[in-house]
């Protein structure tokens, strides 16, 4: 991307069109607000966002909904301004999102280096999450950020239950976490979708019931939660499918013990 139309110009100086690649035309619903990013916002953070949605859109294959001009923008400003004020808010929900939204989060990676270079700023890691969740968000037909944040919070909740259960924190790198986080994801979007979750022959859920006492007990206490918050019903099944899954984490719950003990 090279210097913009105006460069070197003054205000009100006329721009030659045929420099003109591409034109932004924000659709009625977000046009007020867009005229608001434009008039507020310092002009290189505006630059960045739009050679962030550039890159993006490049790297993804898939045109943008026009609110990222506004919403990307907005956020920039406000993760810039508290980095130069030196105050870090922390994500939460970061690892979830890096393992929903890979495509996305590498891309969020990629911005963040990019910010510091160009601006001279320190940002927290978690910023590339947040910016990929701009990005998954302005995928959508219908962008909903409540929505795209559902699924990443459901199982932000069931790793802290584990770890809350084990009084052990989970080393998300790992690929057994992986395999349990796929495994949920699945079963949230099948219960999403009113589908009927995998069964389990009696005589393995009976030897799992037996063999992995605890890490039955602590899903148990995860398939109640689940039941509360969606209204809906987990079959024993899928608890015990969620126990083996359990436990095949605890192994890197000793590797990560015997590390901090180094």
């Amino acid at each position: 991307m090279g210097p913009g139309i105006a460069f070197g110009k003054r205000k009100k100086d006329p721009v030659d069109p045929t420099k003109i690649e591409k034109m932004f035309i924000p659709s009625f619903e977000n046009a007020e607000q867009f005229k608001e990013i434009l008039t507020t916002t310092p002009l290189d953070i505006i630059d960045l966002s739009e050679q962030i949605i550039s890159y993006a859109e490049g790297e993804l294959k898939t045109p943008f909904h026009d609110y990222i001009h506004v919403s990307l923008t907005d956020h920039l400003a406000h993760a810039v301004r508290l980095a130069r004020e030196q105050l870090v808010v922390h994500n939460r929900l970061a690892e979830e999102i890096r393992l929903l939204y890979t495509a996305e989060y590498q891309i969020g990676e990629w911005a963040v280096a990019h910010i510091e270079q160009k601006l001279a700023v320190s940002l927290p890691k978690e910023e590339a999450a947040n910016i990929a969740l701009h990005l998954y968000n302005a995928r959508q037909r219908h962008p909903n950020m409540a929505t795209a944040l559902q699924t990443a919070t459901l199982l932000n909740e069931l790793r802290e239950q584990i770890e809350a259960f084990f009084g052990q924190t989970i080393e998300t790198t790992s690929m057994t976490y992986y395999r349990f986080f796929t495994h949920m994801k699945l079963v949230l979007a099948r219960i999403e979708q009113g589908q009927t979750l995998h069964d389990m022959d009696d005589v393995i859920l009976s030897a799992v019931k037996t063999r992995y006492t605890d890490a039955f007990r602590c899903a148990e206490n995860m398939a109640a939660w689940l039941e509360q918050e969606l209204q809906t019903t987990v079959p024993q099944s899928e608890v015990g499918y969620m126990a083996l899954h359990v436990e095949r984490i605890r192994p890197d719950f000793e590797r990560s013990k015997s590390h901090e003990n180094l």
